[in-house]
Parts: C-alpha cells; structure tokens; sequence
C-alpha cells in the first residue's frame, strides 16, 4: 500500500509551497500542488483497485491544508477525484451509476389548468349478450383529463381471454405453475419482524413504511390463485388494465397505497451498486465537520462489505451468481442461532402475548413497546443501523419486491440503507412498474407455461377485494387495526376464495351474469382521504417562499400521494443496468376516482430518444438513465399551479355512450362469446349442485362427472360461523404407474389447479365434508370433482389388516372402497405346477388353491427355465422382472409358485431309483446352510427349486414331496432371517465389539461429566446474568425515576421560562407604549408651554390696546 501522504509532504518541504511536480506511484504519473488550491490527481495504472484507502486520502488531504485554510469544498471535490477508477470491493459487484440529479429548472413540463373537467356526456349502459346499448340518458359530468367525448379508433381484441376462445387446442395453465403463488414467510422473519416493529418504530414511520412492515408479519402463502390467473387474462397489456365486461379497472397508486401502505411520494427509487465516486461521495456538514458527510447513508457501505464477507464465508456458491444470495444464508449471518426458529403471528395476537381469541387489542398488546426484558437477536458484531438495514433488504426481495423465489439481491442493499436512516422512498410507483411488466409479459406470452412470475400477488389479491365484492370470505378483523387504518392486505389473513375458474371468467366477461355472487366496486369506501376536503377544488400551487402548499394542509401527505396518482405519467423501475418502463394512465378508470368515464387520451410525457419502451436494452446508457430520471421528476411533480377535485363516496357516475359505442364493436363479439361459453358452464354446473345438494351423501357417489365444488342454491350472502379454510381433498398417490392405472375408481373431465391437501393428508383429524369460508356454497364436493386412484392393496402398510385404512374413501362415496385381502393375494386358478397337466397334487399343498403368493401383482409371463436340465448344477432360473424373489420376502409366505415344474414321467424303477437319489443332494443342500458364510446361501433357492421340481417330474410321492417343500421352505425361513442379521454381513467379533462398547461407555461418561460441568457453569451464569439483570431494572427503574422528576422539573423550568418570556414581552411592549407615551407627554407639554406663552403675549397686547383705546378716546374728547 502507497503512503500518499508522505510522499506529498516530502515533496511540499523539498520544492516549497510553489507550482511543485511530483512523479508519485513511479513510472510518471504527475501530480502537481498549487499554493492556491489542491492537487490534481491522477491515477496510476499500477495501483490495486482498492487503493487508495479512505484514511491515505484524508491524510493527504489534511497534510496539504495544515492551517485548515483551504475551502471545504476543494477539500471534498480533492477527494472526489480520488475515488475515480477506485473498487474498494475488488471487482465483487456489477457496478452501475446513480439516477443523475436534474437541476431546479432543466425540465418544465405542461400541466393543465383542471385535472377535473365537466361535460356535456350521453351516457348508458351495455352488458354482453345484449343486442343493444342501454340509452339512460344526458348529464353534466366529471370526468379525468384528458378526456373527450369522441370514438376511438375500432381494433380487436388481443386479451389473453379472447385468445383462448380461439386456440386449438386450447391454451391451459401448467398443473405446476408458480402464478399466484405467494411465498410464505422464511424462517425466523416474524420473529425479526417483531423485533425491528418494537425498536426501530419511528425511524420506520419517518420512512412511511411501519404498517407496511406491519402487515408483513402475517402469512398470506394459503391465498389460492383463481383470480391471479383471471386477472393476467383479462390484462390489457397495452392499456395497462383490466376489462371487467366492458369497462377497464386497473391497480392505481392510491389502490396500491392502500392495500400495501407503501409511500407515493418521496425520493426515487432505485437498485444498483454505485461506483466508488458515487457511493463515498461527500457533502458539506452542517455541524462544521471539514471531511463533509457521506451522501448515502453510513451503513451502506457496511451493508455491502457484511453482503461480500457473508457470500464469500458460505461453500457451495457460484461466483457468476453473487448478484443473488440464498434467502436462509442472509438471514444466519445477522441472528443468533437461538433466533432461527419459524414462527406464526396471528391478526388476533401479533406479538404472541397469549390473547384469547376475541380479546380487544389495545396499543400495549397490538404495537407494544420495547420494554427492558426484549433481548437483541444480533450476532455479536451486528450493530443495531446493520441489523435495521439487513431486515429491510430482506423485506423488500421477499415481501415487497421479489424478482426471484428465495433469494435476495445485492442491488435491495442502497433502499434498504436509505429506509433504514428514516429515508423515504416512492415504493408504490417501482412495485407497479414491476406488476405491469409481469401482467404485460404474461398475458402476452404464446403459452402459459410462465416462468418468471415473482410478484407481491398479495397486494394484487387484496386490490381484487377491494373492488369485487364477495370475492374472498376474510376472518373478522379486529376494530385497532380497521380504526388505525392499516392497509387493506392485513383482511387477507386466513382468508379463503372460490376454486371455480368457469365463474371467475364469466365474471370478467360479464359481471351482470353473476351479481348473485360478486359486485363490482369502483371507488372502495376505504380511500383515507379528509372529509373537510371531498367535494371541493384543490390547488397544487407554491406560496411567496417558494413551499408547496398541497403540502401545508393538515393531512396534506395522504391528499398529496392521491392527487399524484390521478395523473398519467410513467412508472420507472431501475434495476442495476436495466430501466424498466410502463404507461399509467389513470383517465382511463375515472370511476375508481369518483368521476364518470370519457374516451382516454394519452396523457404521458413524451421520452427523447426512446422508441420502443419494451427494448430499453437497446438505448445508450447514459439516455436510458436520464430518462428514467426525467420519468420520475415527470411522476412526482408538485407546485404545478393545476387544480383537482376529490369526489364525494357518494357520487354517482357512468360511461359515456360514445365509448361503450366502441367498447361493443372493439370488444362485443369477443365477450358475447366468452359470455354465452361460461353461462351455459356455470348453468349446468349449478344445476348439477342443485340436483345433489337435495341427496344424502352416499347418493352423491354417482355423479362423478362434474367438474366443480359444491354451491348451494341459495343466493343469501351468510357468512359461515366456523370460519374454517376451504380444503380440497387432493388425489391419493398410488405407489406406482401400472397400478394406478389398474384400479381407478372414479374418472374426472376436469381437476382443479387449485386442489389442496386433504386433512387425512395433513394428519387432521377425519371429519364430514365442512362448510366452506365463502357466504352462500360450501367446499368442493370430492365424489363429484376428483379421481381417487384407488391403491390396490388398501391404504394401510404391509403387516395391517384391511380395515385399517378402509374407511378412507367410504365418508366420501358412502360405500367401502375396494380393497384386496391382506398380503397382496390376488384370487386367480392356482395349479401347483403351472406348466403341468393338473394333478391331485395341488389339493395337497399348504398354499390355499385360489391364491397366488406374487408380491407385487399377478403376471402373465410365466417363469421360463431350460428344457434339458438335468440336475441341480445345471440349473438357471430367470423370474420377471417386476416380482420379489424368494430371498427378499418375510417368513410365512409360500413359494411353491416358484419350483420348476416339468411333466410328470410314468413310474419306473429308474423314476423310483431317480427320486432315492435326489433326496441325498436335498439333505447335503440343507447341511451346506452354514450360518456365517452368506456365501452358502446364495443359491439355494434356485437349487432347491431345481430338485424339488426333478422330484416331481420322477413321480416322488405326495407326501415326501410336502415334507421337502416344507423343509425347503422351513430352511429358506432361516436363510431370510440370516440375511437380516447384520453380523453375518460384519467382521467384527464380540469381544472386540465388547472392546467398542466399553470405549464408548468411557467417552459418554466422559461427555456426561463436560455436561455437568456446563450446566453448573451455565447455572451459576445464569445466576449471576440473573443478578445483574435485577441490579439493571433497579438501576433502571432509578433512572426512569431521576428522568421523570427531570422530566417534571424540565416541564416545570419550560412552563416559568414560557411566563418569563410572556411577562417579557409585555414588558416590552409597555416599555413602547410608555416611551410611546412620553413623547406624546413631552410634545403636550411642549404645546402647552407655547401656548401658555402666546395667551401672555396676547394679555398683554390686549391691555396695550386698551390702553391705547382710551388715550385715543381721551384725544378725541379733547378734540371736540
């Protein structure tokens, strides 16, 4: 490693503060120090990719500027050209720059003077399988802009749907497909949740994302995905929504925000790795701090390191796939292992206090505190910012975002970083692009055997409840969540839906048809807006200093987020290199906003140099990410000067007559179609449910033809008192191919792709078929909607009776099934010989005549030997291949249908001779049996067969041959029990096995004594953790004490401070009012002074003049 910093200061004492060049690193590579600012730096091509190192850099830094003189800004801009072309990770990470920032100012765009516009609209109403459109009448209405009252362009269908009504052979979902499937919890995540939920709550509500964790701690993986499928047919991929009949609905970001909690508004959100300038970037600090601050959070770059140390610590992984980390890997590198355990919260107790089931949660029990007995679950070395962070990352890939099963991205770490410091993020906008794209591809595809289909289905699931009524049966959600307003997926819970995809699709095409059984909602009366401000105009404007004042207004936020979502624009979701984009458009659903629907024009900003959206690859870099930048300035704008209304709940609204006018000739013929298919499916389907609801249960085992779960008849929504979720029994595995195929019993034209174990396969207990969660049909009826392949040795193990699994099947069809007679004996005409005349001999065996003994089945090929054998040393056997030779079968069982059989010789004195010679080879086979030589037993069956076989062909008498048949079979007996025996396979003798177990004795001993010691060593641990946990609270409880005293006295010293500061501002203001006033005293006097001088100065002119007068008078008297 290069010391810069030495070689920089050596260079400053030898050359002086002047113009100095420096050939730092050798081989030439110039840096020149100027007495006016910082050095240029120039990166050398033989340095390590690492260096230089954070603390060789500010060292260099600080050497150049020892006074401190030097501006912060050079300093930090010195140390930014010292991370360029650095990888502190060495190459680990794909790395690819941040989104740019654009200047205040660089990008005006047009937005309307009304978001709301009335007009002038006839509008009316058409239901498929109708000729006609409805005329209902005129009217002023509200519409989205931009809107008009004008016909689009007549095209044709593409939806997914329609395809299928045309495809030959038609398009099915794979039995195995992933779509809609939603990913259960992983180990130890409710337990971490609970944790993060309890310590770091304000940071997650400064993030705007505590009940979005929240909801999280429940499982929703038991959510079938009968409406998921529904959905991907009915997306209009390029529109980017969903037809319900003839009109679209799609998943805005208010519906998103309110099903999820995830934030609307806030900073951009993106997943990459960024470079070394980037990710070490260094800002002014405000508290005067001459190194700056890093731009991104702290723990970021600790995230990473902790991601690289943990992926390069576990075997078995692949280097070309460290973009990705194992899901159970991440989590064993942050918890303790007294952690990993898997756990389920439930809605009626999330943090397992043990309530009772219908105990009111308050905010102790529901969002508890953490109190001084809650124990970290970290590793020790993981800080509580690393351990917020890593939960976060793990929430986002699993719950949030997933873009692949059971696995966890590098790119998640800088969102998770940034939430974790209280950071908030625009989620919703990124989890809808990824929900669009996933629709768009799917409904797209040329078949449906999708792959990559990793979706937050859960949210899409509670949207669907949010707007179709009665399509999913939820348990009771307590009154502290539905008060608080948690997001709609917490209701999801247990819930339970419909298998039948006939009347999910007959639904999309023609909701009219099945109004008995779900409703259409446009706008949810769950929108969390202000009353105070429905029904009134809005301004997005910005006051004289320059602040948004949509975002002044009390619940600003939550009206802020659903103006955003109102107005069309792009939803960006950048990944690493990759920039994903998708319209949204919500003028086009108007209604799910309150107001009536116009023909939709494209409201979407125009993207320089993007031709195609779907082919983002194919864009330069640097276009690609400013315009995903400009897309999310586009999306997230505010202080537009544009005005908007939030409608009432109550507002009526409809369609314009000009757009169902194209909506009948684009899309009529099409759901007509899918409309009249569907009906006359679900008519028959309900009128078979009607002919069986009205039989007792036996009765119903033979309709085995329909293909649908049990409906009742009655339309009355009642919601089922038991609550219990809607189990389809799934077909019984046969234990092989050729078997199953033997012994079906019932036969189905359809099973369902959402078939669930039964409870006898869960170990359940076994009950009557039970009512279903859904209000008004119960769960499917098993004799009418599977096959049971029936096993055709029973549904018990080889050793049990028959009765043992023989009421399996007979709760469901009312009858026993059918099952064999113990050990797999198949009835069948027994000869003794099968290829032989019958003889009276068979009469005579111990096997009873109309049983065979094969253990697998009865075969038709019979055993084949050669014809001219001609003792028991030339003797091959060959057996079929699906049978148990002898060797291989408990004792008991008989095996004369093994024993070679020839045609029986006339009796001779050579036949006679011929049998007194066969008994001595039998009587040196059974001697050769030695116990401890395997070898000696290998071919005695087929030897023993052999001459059993040559004894009959020479006439043997029945009695002698029943006594060497038994004794064969006695001796087979004891080979069988031999060859069980693991002695006779083991060279081991007994004393050196008693040798074995008496050092085993001593290690357990031993162990046992380590043992004892640990548990008196963990005692007296546990007693002194004890003591200090006690010596802890008390300390505890003294400084909670001593804080609320200072609490108090604090409280006390604000309340006198706030009286003095009142007093002094009153005392000021009479201190005004008093100089005030003493001017206004002093002028008066001033005033009067003058005038009092003026009345002296007149008395006194006045007595001059009268004195005057009177001489005057006087010389007029002396005048005359």
């Amino acid at each position: 490693m290069y010391n810069l910093s030495e070689v920089v200061c050596c260079g400053l004492r030898k050359f002086g503060p002047g113009l100095l060049s420096l050939f730092l690193f050798g081989e030439g590579v110039l840096t020149e120090i100027s007495s006016e600012g910082m050095f240029r730096w120039q990166r050398p091509d033989d340095l390590p990719p690492g260096e230089p190192s954070e603390d060789a850099i500010w060292e260099a830094i600080d050497r150049q500027d020892p006074q401190g003189s030097i501006d912060v800004r050079d300093r930090l801009e010195q140390h930014q050209d010292m991370l360029r072309g650095r990888d502190i990770f060495h190459d680990f990470f794909a790395r690819s720059p941040l989104l740019p920032e654009l200047p205040v100012g660089s990008v005006s765009f047009e937005n309307p003077e009304r978001w709301v516009t009335s007009l002038r609209l006839q509008y009316g109403e058409y239901h498929p399988l109708e000729s006609s459109l409805a005329q209902v009448g005129w009217g002023t209405c509200d519409v989205l802009v931009p809107a008009a009252d004008t016909l689009e362009s007549i095209g044709q269908s593409s939806l997914l749907s329609h395809r299928q009504l045309q495809s030959s052979p038609p398009l099915e979902w794979q039995r195995d497909s992933t779509v809609g499937q939603i990913q259960s919890p992983v180990s130890s995540y409710v337990s971490w949740a609970r944790y993060v939920l309890q310590v770091h709550r304000e940071t997650l509500r400064a993030a705007g994302i505590y009940e979005a964790v929240y909801v999280s701690l429940f499982d929703y993986g038991r959510l079938p995905s009968s409406w998921a499928r529904g959905l991907i047919e009915f997306w209009d991929a390029g529109r980017g929504t969903c037809w319900i009949g003839a009109e679209e609905l799609t998943v805005t970001l208010s519906d998103l925000q309110m099903v999820s909690g995830l934030p609307v508004f806030g900073h951009s959100f993106e997943e990459c790795v960024p470079p070394d300038e980037q990710l070490f970037h260094r800002v002014p600090s405000l508290d005067g701090d001459r190194r700056g601050r890093l731009l991104l959070p702290d723990v970021y770059p600790r995230l990473l390191q902790h991601y690289r140390q943990t992926f390069r610590s576990v075997r078995g992984l692949q280097m070309r796939s460290r973009a990705t980390m194992p899901i159970g890997v991440w989590v064993s590198s942050f918890l303790h292992e007294r952690f990993l355990f898997s756990a389920v919260a439930s809605l009626h107790d999330p943090f397992d206090f043990g309530l009772q089931r219908g105990t009111l949660l308050t905010e102790e029990t529901a969002e508890p505190f953490p109190s001084t007995s809650l124990v970290s679950p970290a590793l020790p070395g993981v800080d509580e910012d690393l351990l917020l962070a890593g939960f976060l990352a793990l929430w986002l890939s699993t719950f949030v975002l997933p873009l692949r099963t059971e696995s966890l991205r590098c790119t998640i770490l800088l969102a998770a970083s940034q939430l974790s410091v209280g950071q908030r993020l625009s989620l919703a906008p990124a989890v809808l692009a990824r929900v669009y794209r996933v629709l768009r591809t799917t409904s797209e595809a040329g078949s449906l055997d999708v792959r990559d289909s990793a979706l937050p289905w859960q949210y899409l699931y509670a949207w669907i409840h949010l707007h179709v009524q009665g399509a999913f049966s939820c348990l009771e959600t307590p009154t502290y969540f539905l008060q608080r307003g948690f997001p709609t997926v917490l209701q999801l819970f247990q819930a339970s839906s419909t298998f039948e995809s006939e009347r999910i699709r007959l639904f999309f095409f023609a909701p009219q048809l099945v109004s008995d059984r779900f409703a259409l909602v446009h706008q949810p009366d769950t929108v969390n807006l202000p009353p105070h401000q429905r029904g009134i105009v809005l301004v997005d404007g910005v006051d004289h200093r320059g602040r948004r004042t949509l975002l002044l207004r009390s619940q600003s936020l939550t009206v802020a987020e659903y103006f955003i979502s109102m107005r069309p624009g792009w939803l960006c979701h950048c990944w690493g290199g990759f920039v994903t984009l998708e319209g949204y458009q919500p003028n086009r659903v108007a209604r799910q906003f309150g107001f009536s629907q116009a023909t939709a024009y494209d409201g979407r900003v125009l993207l320089s140099g993007v031709t195609d959206v779907l082919h983002m690859g194919t864009v330069p870099l640097e276009t690609r990410f400013y315009v995903a930048a400009v897309t999310w300035a586009h999306l997230l704008r505010m202080g537009t000067g544009s005005s908007f209304l939030l409608a009432q709940p109550s507002t009526q609204t409809g369609v314009s007559y000009t757009r169902l006018s194209w909506v009948r000739l684009s899309f009529g013929p099409a759901l007509e179609h899918g409309a009249r298919r569907y009906e006359r499916r679900v008519r028959e389907l309900g009128s078979s449910r009607g002919r069986r609801s009205r039989r007792s249960l036996p009765e119903a085992a033979g309709d085995r033809g329909t293909h649908t779960e049990a409906h009742a008849t009655s339309t009355d929504v009642v919601p089922s008192p038991a609550r219990v979720p809607d189990v389809a029994p799934a077909p019984l595995q046969a234990e092989s191919s050729r078997r199953r195929a033997s012994s079906q019993l019932v036969t189905s034209s359809r099973r369902s792709v959402d078939a669930r174990p039964s409870p006898r396969d869960l170990g359940e207990s076994t009950q009557e078929p039970r009512r279903s969660d859904f209000t008004g049909y119960s769960t499917l009826d098993p004799s009418a909607d599977f096959s049971f392949p029936v096993d055709p040795y029973g549904s018990f193990w080889p050793g049990e009776s028959s009765g043992t699994g023989a009421t399996l099947l007979s709760e469901f069809f009312g009858e026993p099934p059918h099952t064999l007679p113990p050990l797999g004996l198949v009835p069948t005409e027994f000869s003794f010989f099968p290829e032989g005349h019958p003889t009276d001999f068979a009469g005579s065996s111990l096997v009873p005549v109309s049983y065979s003994t094969d253990l697998v089945g009865p075969s038709s090929a019979p055993t084949s030997y050669p014809p001219d054998l001609t003792g028991p040393s030339s003797a091959s056997v060959s057996y079929p291949a699906d049978s148990a030779g002898p060797s291989t079968v408990p004792a008991g069982y008989d095996y004369t249908s093994e024993i070679i059989s020839y045609d029986t010789l006339p009796p001779t004195s050579m036949t006679s001779e011929m049998c007194n010679d066969l008994a001595q080879p039998l009587r040196r086979l059974v001697f050769s049996i030695d116990p401890r030589s395997p070898e000696s037993w290998h071919d005695f069956s087929s030897t023993a067969n052999q001459l059993l076989g040559l004894l009959a062909k020479y006439g043997a008498s029945t009695t002698e041959l029943c006594f060497w048949e038994a004794v064969c079979r006695e001796a087979e007996s004891c080979i069988w029990h031999l060859s069980s025996l693991s002695i006779t396979r083991s060279t081991v003798t007994l004393p050196e096995r008693e040798g074995m177990v008496v050092s085993c004795r001593a290690r357990a001993d031993g162990a046992h004594d380590l043992y004892d010691r640990s548990v008196e060593i963990l005692r007296r641990h546990r007693q002194s953790t004890s003591d200090m946990t006690r010596e802890e609270d008390g300390v505890t409880t003294h400084m909670w004490n001593m804080w609320r005293d200072i609490t108090q006295a604090m409280s006390q010293r604000l309340h006198i401070q706030d009286r003095r500061r009142r007093g002094d501002r009153l005392i000021r203001r009479e201190e005004q009012r008093q100089r005030a006033l003493q001017q206004k005293m002093l002028d008066a006097d001033a005033s009067l002074a003058r005038a009092v001088e003026q009345f002296q100065v007149a008395q006194s002119e006045f007595q001059t003049l009268a004195t005057v007068t009177d001489r005057l008078e006087k010389l007029r008297a002396r005048l005359f």
